[in-house]
């Protein structure tokens, strides 16, 4: 799956914002548009908006809240909204996690900031796999470094530790 971060400040008007002080407030705020720019990407979604109207189309539908962050219901509804079965879904083991990523969908996941910190929310990821060896593979779109994130590894339980059981489940009907 191709990366996107969830930095935008850096490429502020190829991306589309209006200006560099609007893509800097995005930079810490972003996650869920780089998460569903991967799973667009990865599930062959035709036309997908570009991060900034992206933003604007996941704002209309009160998808995020400086409160509250994203919210998981909304952009699974936008999802569904361009023809993808998507859905918030609550993780309780990692055998369920291992079956919905057995099944081709993507799933992004509620984790804490970072794996160094405590913290079981707050931050939206791609679950990439669980490899047999008991880690735990993710695009996590967040850091100073619009490179940064890319491919992180953890063990499970690390991962588990920073999970807070929230995820989104997505998948296209259309491209199995």
């Amino acid at each position: 799956m191709q990366f996107a971060s969830a930095m935008v400040s850096h490429d502020w008007r190829r991306l589309g914002y209006p200006s560099v002080r609007v893509a800097k407030f995005w930079d810490s705020r972003s996650c869920g548009i780089a998460c569903l720019r991967m799973a667009f990407g990865a599930l062959n979604v035709v036309g997908s908006l570009g991060p900034a109207a992206l933003t604007e189309a996941l704002l209309k539908r009160g998808a995020y809240s400086e409160a509250s962050g994203w919210n998981h219901s909304r952009l699974a509804a936008y999802a569904n909204e361009l023809e993808l079965s998507a859905a918030p879904q609550r993780i309780d083991s990692i055998d369920q996690l291992l079956r919905i990523l057995a099944s081709g969908a993507v799933v992004i996941v509620s984790v804490g900031h970072n794996f160094e910190t405590p913290g079981r929310a707050g931050h939206l990821a791609v679950l990439l796999s669980i490899v047999g060896n008991g880690e735990a593979v993710l695009h996590m779109p967040s850091g100073d470094d619009p490179h940064q994130g890319r491919g992180i590894t953890v063990s499970t339980d690390v991962f588990w530790e920073h999970f807070s059981g929230r995820a989104v489940v997505l998948s296209n009907p259309d491209h199995p």
